[in-house]
């Protein structure tokens, strides 16, 4: 059964034809129309940037010599993880050079938890829920390259991390942290290298026992990066994008010509092919099986998320653009299902939008279906519930261009931008494309 029809049991399914169909449409809302939804005045929290320290701080003045004392201009906010709880939201990030934060939003008040300052190049905390208490994932260096410690978050009341088990020595490249759990076991996930190839590096860990020490192992797959871990019933999926190798044309040179090697004869982007693979872990984070190949592969840089439906997983990525590294071409939504075959359905209207495609999942809602979004600076956000081939995106008033971070309760949590500040606000909107699924 697909994800759609197991979320609306009143929903006739047709079992695809054995000929291949055509590829459905996006109907989209280019023009904004009266607002649907409503700002509400909670799971409001602004998040300002921290200024830098005096450069007279950084590097003191060199004696006889003219020194620019103006304070360095401040960083801003990086926001990274958002998830749905069962008092609101939690939202990771970083504020200025280095300091990295959990954001707790709910009705009754929204607040941020400092996690501590991070040094060398900052990476955004890894986050998971466990009931109300929170799991997070903090990567920051000391003396022998990068470290990865785990703490938990008791609740919206809490007001510091308890930490527990530090994973160090972990060389000097670590970045992409996932955190997922069953409620007993975590799973970490990041990128770190192997001998000078990307690996995915996966570890698992006592979530009531946090100070017990355990170890991380690489994965099979090499050239992989941007992981994305997600729980499934008995166990979870992971993702990531794999470059494959691609041979090279031979140099060639006409008669008394230039060679084909000269600077201004290469071509301005030299990528490899690029594909998304999924694989299926266990409760205790082993693989099983062989990973899977989602879609077919793409040059340019893939902008991807995924989400979990009905004992499968749903995959959306953007495909190749005109311009190199511009975030347009088409969305791909793949489906992966418990058999392991997966189905492609391709969003190429030209009114979708430019930007990254969002999965968000409503987990407290009946209706398991999940909402795509297409967040993008340059352009109006887009938004609507997943029916395959009547999926129907489209823009409000109130939303504008902010980011859709998550969904949970009926409430759409945003991200705007303030100047160097960041601003978390939530809508309730009541969208038609919602009630159509609904009604089917």
């Amino acid at each position: 059964m697909g994800w759609l029809a197991a979320a609306n049991p009143g929903c006739k399914r047709h079992e695809p034809a054995p000929a291949p169909s055509p590829m459905p449409s996006l109907a989209t809302s280019a023009q904004l129309e009266p607002t649907v939804c409503r700002r509400r005045s909670d799971f409001a929290l602004t998040l300002d940037a921290e200024p830098a320290k005096a450069k007279a701080e950084v590097e003191p003045p060199d004696d006889g010599e003219d020194e620019d004392d103006d304070a360095l201009l401040p960083f801003g906010v990086d926001i990274g993880a958002a998830i749905p709880t069962p008092f609101g939201f939690a939202v990771t990030g970083i504020r200025g050079a280095g300091q990295a934060f959990v954001a707790l939003l709910s009705e009754r008040a929204s607040r941020r938890i400092d996690l501590g300052e991070l040094h060398g190049d900052p990476e955004t905390p890894g986050i998971a829920a466990v009931g109300e208490r929170l799991l997070v994932a903090l990567r920051t260096t000391d003396a022998a390259g990068f470290t990865v410690k785990l703490g938990r978050i008791g609740g919206p009341e809490s007001s510091a991390p308890e930490w527990g088990y530090e994973l160090t020595k972990l060389g000097k490249v670590v970045t992409g942290l996932e955190l997922a759990t069953d409620g007993k076991r975590g799973v970490l996930v990041y990128q770190g290298e192997v001998k000078g190839d990307a690996r995915l590096m996966l570890g698992t860990f006592s979530v009531d026992e946090l100070n017990e020490p355990f170890a991380t192992k690489p994965l099979e797959a090499k050239d992989v990066e941007m992981p994305r871990l997600v729980p499934r019933p008995g166990g979870y999926w992971l993702s990531w994008v794999r470059t494959l190798p691609e041979a090279k044309p031979p140099a060639v040179s006409a008669g008394g010509g230039r060679s084909a090697q000269d600077p201004e004869e290469r071509e301005l982007l030299d990528v490899g092919l690029r594909v998304v693979e999924v694989a299926k872990l266990d409760d205790a984070g082993g693989v099983v099986g062989a990973a899977l190949r989602v879609s077919e592969p793409r040059r340019q840089v893939l902008l991807y998320d995924v989400a979990p439906v009905a004992g499968g997983l749903l995959v959306a990525a953007r495909s190749d653009s005109a311009a190199p590294g511009a975030e347009g071409g088409a969305i791909v939504l793949s489906e992966v299902r418990p058999d392991g075959s997966v189905h492609d359905f391709r969003l190429d209207d030209d009114d979708i939008g430019a930007g990254a495609p969002t999965l968000l999942v409503d987990t407290s809602a009946s209706l398991q279906a999940p909402w795509l979004a297409v967040n993008a600076p340059s352009d109006v956000t887009r938004i609507g519930l997943i029916d395959k081939e009547r999926t129907n995106l489209r823009a409000d008033p109130l939303l504008g261009r902010a980011a859709v971070l998550a969904v949970g309760a009926g409430h759409f949590l945003l991200q705007r931008a303030r100047g160097r500040a960041i601003a978390l606000e939530a809508l309730d909107c009541s969208w038609p494309s919602a009630s159509a699924v609904e009604n089917k």
